[in-house]
């Protein structure tokens, strides 16, 4: 088959041995149209061809501008503007003329041709009438004669595109939920430093040295009442006394156990007096204390992932320098007087007595009214 193929291009060219010729002369189809009028060519290359009944007084005026024509089946190529040089009359009749100052893409259109017609993939017509469409490039063509890829059906394509979409939408979305997370983060939030539960709790002390014995077994979470007696006080060489209870509320811690021995001024327990309640303290750095108001929300999120919204009830400054070395021996880098401590009221419900003590974290939204809605479409982490 390959030999077959070979044998083709063979009869298909036609080669002429002279020092002056590069290139082989192929006898493709085509005409020059000089003058307004076409004339058939014998055979041609890209260095020059033979015209077919070319009146001989071409030769006399030795150079013009012809159109390399080629047909095809529905049509034609053409090459413009090729300079032509004369060079002699052939024993056969014909006028052999070389092309001169050909341009790149002529060049380039005159191989996409040679190759095309040599590998069988386009197929000349012999008459050059028949649907002629002039082109001025041969590459448009060549691609219209390949096979192409065939058309996606339409619902593919209609789904290609909502993919398409829909992907650009995420990408654009991811981008801005991106930017106003990072602005509500850096201008309208405050974080604490540090934050915890705690309570203004009254601790119930021992009046003296000696064994404490209780009344009634007491445990956190009972109630007592004002002036109640809480226990007994055995001081050896004295009479014993009874301790009464000076607060009404809540116990939430025991420290001694019955016939314990204490000193004066040990804690007995800690009362939650009644009517005060648990808050949650935080501290702030000194440069957000100027942007935090009374009144403003604070997200509360205990270890166990619950987060509780609360409101800022009171915002206590820290001591001075001063004031810390004039109260304290220890160090001042001992104590957290460089945080301010905010107040921060809870639902009721929403925290224990056994709380107390227990480490959150604590995020002050600053958000204006106005802007509210916006972040609050904001995906919380």
């Amino acid at each position: 088959m390959s030999e077959e193929k070979n044998q083709n291009n063979i009869g298909k060219m036609k080669f002429r041995a002279e020092p002056t010729r590069h290139f082989p002369r192929y006898r493709i189809p085509a005409y020059i149209e000089i003058d307004g009028k076409r004339y058939k060519l014998k055979d041609w290359s890209i260095g020059g061809c033979a015209i077919i009944g070319l009146p001989e007084e071409y030769l006399q005026k030795r150079w013009a501008t012809g159109n390399l024509i080629v047909p095809f089946d529905t049509f034609d190529t053409v090459i413009k503007n090729i300079k032509l040089e004369f060079l002699r009359k052939n024993p056969d009749g014909t006028i052999g003329c070389r092309f001169t100052e050909l341009r790149p893409d002529q060049i380039s259109l005159m191989q996409d041709i040679i190759e095309a017609y040599l590998e069988g993939s386009i197929e000349p017509s012999v008459d050059e009438f028949i649907n002629t469409i002039k082109r001025e490039d041969l590459r448009e063509a060549l691609e219209a004669r390949k096979p192409k890829a065939p058309k996606r059906a339409e619902a593919e394509e209609i789904l290609r595109r909502i993919f398409i979409t829909f992907l650009f939408v995420v990408i654009i979305l991811t981008l801005v939920i991106f930017i106003l997370e990072a602005l509500y983060t850096r201008v309208y939030l405050v974080r604490a430093v540090s934050a915890f539960y705690d309570a203004p709790l009254k601790v119930i002390r021992t009046p003296a040295s000696g064994f404490f014995k209780f009344k009634n077994p007491i445990h956190p979470g009972d109630r007592i009442k004002k002036d109640e007696i809480l226990g007994f006080m055995n001081v050896p060489g004295l009479v014993s006394f009874v301790i009464p209870s000076p607060v009404e509320g809540t116990v939430t811690k025991v420290f001694v156990t019955n016939n314990d021995a204490v000193r004066e001024g040990d804690p007995l327990m800690l009362v939650l007096p009644k009517g005060k309640r648990v808050y949650v303290f935080a501290n702030i750095l000194h440069k957000d204390l100027e942007r935090v108001r009374v009144g403003d929300t604070a997200r509360v999120i205990r270890f166990d992932g619950k987060v509780i919204i609360g409101k800022i009830v009171e915002i206590k400054a820290s001591p001075s320098l001063a004031a810390l070395h004039s109260t304290s021996p220890m160090p001042a880098y001992s104590f957290a007087w460089n945080y301010d401590r905010v107040k921060i009221e809870l639902p009721p419900d929403s925290c224990s007595l056994d709380d107390i003590g227990n480490s959150v974290e604590v995020q002050i939204d600053l958000t204006p009214p106005l802007l509210k809605p916006v972040f609050a479409l904001l995906p919380k982490f």
